[in-house]
């Protein structure tokens, strides 16, 4: 069965030629293989093609039969890289931190340590005791992170 590993060390040198990055590599039972790719551009389906020619030109299906899907990740898929989150500044992300808290707010900063977000909270005003909604920044270091998605609105 192929590996995983030697999907990246495969692909790991090419992709940069080619103005991409390696998201995740995964391979099923079966050699199913799947690999998501991205850029800072997003991703044609050429670049896929061209990932997906090279793969198997290295991987002989004669001697080794697979399956292989490659892709961008999607909106519908968590975001993993520090580069990832750079991409998606100014949107809505839900994240889910390895202490359990999950906190939603608008993505306002990330670099390779860590990720901004601006949330809503709502509180007391002292003064007129009505409920206000104030905006905060919260930092999150990627170690932190243990999942992160954009938010999907299809409100204007």
């Amino acid at each position: 069965m192929i590996s995983a590993g030697q999907i990246r060390e495969c692909i790991q040198q090419e992709l940069p030629g080619w103005g991409l990055f390696l998201v995740d590599v995964s391979v099923r039972p079966g050699n199913r293989i799947t690999i998501f790719v991205d850029s800072l551009k997003g991703v044609t389906i050429e670049e896929c093609r061209a990932v997906s020619r090279h793969i198997e030109s290295k991987f002989n299906r004669e001697e080794e039969d697979y399956e292989l899907e490659v892709s961008s990740p999607g909106l519908d898929n968590p975001l993993k890289l520090p580069v990832q989150f750079s991409t998606n500044i100014g949107r809505q992300i839900d994240v889910l931190r390895t202490n359990g808290v999950k906190s939603t707010g608008k993505l306002v900063l990330a670099n390779d340590e860590m990720v901004r977000l601006e949330i809503a909270i709502t509180e007391r005003d002292n003064k007129t005791r009505k409920k206000i909604t104030v905006l905060k920044e919260l930092d999150i270091k990627h170690n932190e992170i243990k999942s992160a998605k954009v938010v999907i609105s299809l409100k204007k």
